[in-house]
């Protein structure tokens, strides 16, 4: 008889080292995917309170750019991305101020480290979009 000392070992790695790697590669993909949603919802959650909060219609642009503009420089920028987000503020009313008027926030983001060809990134150079939206109401006690 042969001696079967070892072979479970030789196994292991034979089958399961190919399917471990694809498999941590994808949770790592999965994992700054999410991170990036979860960025950008933030952000238009961010955006879209400050609006709703400005004293004045004319205060809401330096808020709105005030907010991205923080935003991008202690939180997108250490995970490496570098361009400002896209903002778009849409309203239910004119002026977008009017108590109980909803404002909403569309957020794009742009983010060099997820591409669509995975980790094979030097295949495909384009970036992934990732568009996120808050709706907020100003408060119906606002004065006006």
């Amino acid at each position: 008889m042969r001696d079967d000392r070892g072979s479970a070992v030789v196994e292991f790695v034979v089958l399961t080292i190919p399917l471990f790697v694809p498999f941590a590669l994808y949770l790592g993909f999965v994992h700054a995917q999410s991170q990036s949603a979860f960025d950008a919802h933030n952000l238009a959650r961010q955006v879209a309170r400050a609006y709703i909060t400005s004293p004045t219609e004319e205060s809401t642009a330096a808020r709105v750019q005030t907010v991205v503009e923080t935003f991008s420089r202690e939180i997108l920028s250490k995970r490496g991305i570098t361009s400002l987000p896209e903002v778009r503020i849409t309203c239910s009313a004119q002026p977008c101020l009017t108590p109980g008027s909803q404002v909403r926030a569309e957020v794009t983001l742009e983010d060099p480290s997820i591409k669509p060809g995975g980790y094979l990134r030097f295949i495909d150079s384009t970036s992934t979009k990732v568009i996120a939206s808050d709706t907020q109401v100003v408060d119906i006690w606002r004065s006006t």
